[in-house]
């Protein structure tokens, strides 16, 4: 099945070198950076050759400050400066440009639950909303938000990756930090959910898409208790699943782990002929990534 899903993920190339969420759609950094990674990971297949015009877009598209805007008509740095410091990690000729990138995001902080948690509290009589420790900080979707889980697990897959070449910056700090919050937001049992682990005394549930991130930015604690349940909860979860995206994300995640993701491949395959994936280039380059990658990008 994975090449009618590279035709189709090239299918949603733009004439401007990058990709839209679906086909037609205006580029943006978080489709084309995957879309870019996606071709890379496959080593010399011929559809390689349509990553340049994307590196080219992202390049274009970077602001002065470093960070990448979510399109052209947002130029405010975003998350997806992440994803963009993934794609380009690879390629020595962008050695500086990904340095800088990763300056930018380190200075980047999500905040602390505010007055409205202060309300919720008032009214309800609770001990507290969320059972977090309010002193980790990790990203945020939104500048000076709340951290959550998948934007802060994007930011450690990517200073992880060129961490090397960061001596002497707040990186390791960061790192230290964001790894202590994410383990800080794991559910009862394992796996996670989008932001925390509990609302007013109410046990959350892990979802595959997040869990498989989370794991994905923490592997380089793989033989962890934590990560081992968690493991073990996505294996169930994900199985359980119909999101070709949470699939993938689950796929790439079990490659990295080095767990047998074939019953994984084979569901994909089944969403793919359903539903193309509908069309979303997100789940198109991740679903190339999880089938058919010879390097996995968000291997650290």
């Amino acid at each position: 099945m994975l090449e009618p899903i590279i035709t189709s993920l090239l299918e949603n190339q733009n004439p401007d070198g990058g990709w839209g969420s679906l086909r037609g759609k205006r580029s943006n950094t978080e489709a084309t950076a995957l879309a870019v990674a996606a071709l890379q990971s496959l080593g010399d297949h011929k559809a390689s050759a349509r990553r340049k015009p994307g590196v080219d877009w992202l390049i274009k598209q970077q602001n002065k400050d470093h960070s990448w805007p979510l399109n052209d008509t947002v130029k405010e740095g975003s998350w997806t400066t992440a994803l963009a410091i993934m794609a380009l990690s690879d390629n020595t000729e962008h050695v500086e440009r990904t340095v800088a990138a990763a300056g930018w995001l380190t200075e980047q902080e999500g905040s602390k639950p505010g007055i409205l948690a202060e309300i919720v509290l008032w009214f309800t009589g609770k001990s507290g909303v969320n059972k977090l420790n309010q002193d980790l900080i990790g990203w945020s979707w939104v500048p000076h938000s709340f951290s959550w889980v998948e934007p802060t697990s994007y930011a450690l897959m990517a200073l992880k990756k060129i961490r090397p070449r960061l001596a002497g910056t707040k990186a390791d700090e960061r790192i230290r930090q964001a790894d202590a919050m994410i383990y800080d937001r794991m559910c009862e049992g394992g796996g996670w959910n989008y932001g925390n682990s509990k609302v007013l005394d109410y046990a959350l549930w892990p979802y595959p898409d997040t869990t498989a991130l989370a794991l994905i930015a923490m592997q380089d604690h793989a033989k962890e208790k934590a990560n081992q349940d968690s493991l073990q909860v996505l294996n169930k979860i994900a199985r359980e699943t119909d999101s070709g995206l949470a699939l993938c994300w689950a796929a790439i995640c079990m490659n990295i782990y080095r767990q047998d993701s074939a019953p994984l491949h084979q569901q994909i395959d089944k969403r793919f002929a359903a539903t193309g994936l509908l069309g979303e280039t997100k789940s198109l380059a991740l679903a190339v990534i999880a089938l058919g990658g010879k390097k996995n990008p968000f291997r650290i």
